[in-house]
């Protein structure tokens, strides 16, 4: 029971501490049609974050359109084609769209992951388009909320890097860890952040890329373990597909 409180009061608190530390100032909020609501629920289980068994949030069919989604074996696929990206997570995670569709789909679910219906919630006031969360055998919690930016006026890796440091400055963040990743396909940054206080304390990785037409894409990741968080992180953003300009 107390492993269950402690990761519901972390998954409530989460995204308002992840957006307070990294919050994208454009945000681009959508109503998305019922056609193109997307609530998934993984199969599986297993030993790492994103493992467990799976909840009983509703599933729709899944259309990809023309994305060419590269899934790893046993992942999730989330592909929206009306916004244009799709990604994947891990096995045995939940993840909704987040149109007002997508989250009425939430309220007779019962969600396997600890305070997911907060979460979910709390991500779409910030400006989020899926939010996605698994568990591990330990109690141990991990998430990922994808927002886009349009008209950011970022036309290169430069001034992505400008775009993220003036994000974490917005945040109060005085020495922002904003690393260009040099062997992305697209211009991409990360920034690396921590919330929550003692053992309640969560490592996360905001990944910015500047996508089709000018917008910039936030693919951010939390987790409970530091052990695995930074593959975790990478592993997920790199499923981040975009439909063909």
């Amino acid at each position: 029971m107390a492993r269950v409180a402690r990761g519901a009061r972390r998954l409530r608190a989460l995204p308002g501490r992840a957006k307070a530390a990294l919050a994208l100032a454009l945000v681009l909020i959508v109503a998305v049609v019922a056609s193109v609501v997307v609530a998934v629920v993984g199969d599986g289980g297993g030993d790492t974050a994103g493992g467990g068994s799976g909840g009983t949030v509703p599933t729709t069919t899944l259309a990809t359109g023309d994305l060419d989604l590269q899934v790893p074996e046993g992942w999730q696929p989330i592909p929206v084609p009306a916004l244009g990206f799709g990604l994947a997570v891990p096995p045995g995670w939940e993840a909704v769209l987040l149109s007002p569709d997508g989250l009425a789909t939430l309220s007779g679910a019962t969600p396997a992951i600890p305070g997911f219906v907060e979460a979910a919630t709390a991500a779409a006031a910030g400006g989020g388009l899926v939010y996605a969360a698994g568990q591990d055998a330990s109690g141990q919690v991990s998430d990922v909320i994808v927002r886009a930016a349009p008209q950011t006026g970022v036309t290169d890796v430069a001034g992505l890097e400008a775009y993220a440091g003036t994000l974490a400055a917005a945040a109060g963040r005085t020495d922002p860890d904003v690393e260009v990743v040099e062997d992305a396909g697209r211009p991409t940054v990360r920034l690396r952040f921590e919330v929550g206080t003692g053992e309640e304390r969560a490592q996360g990785t905001e990944t910015l890329v500047l996508g089709p037409n000018g917008w910039v894409w936030s693919v951010t990741v939390t987790s409970d373990d530091p052990a695995l968080h930074d593959d975790l992180a990478t592993s997920i953003t790199d499923t981040l597909t975009f439909s063909p300009s």
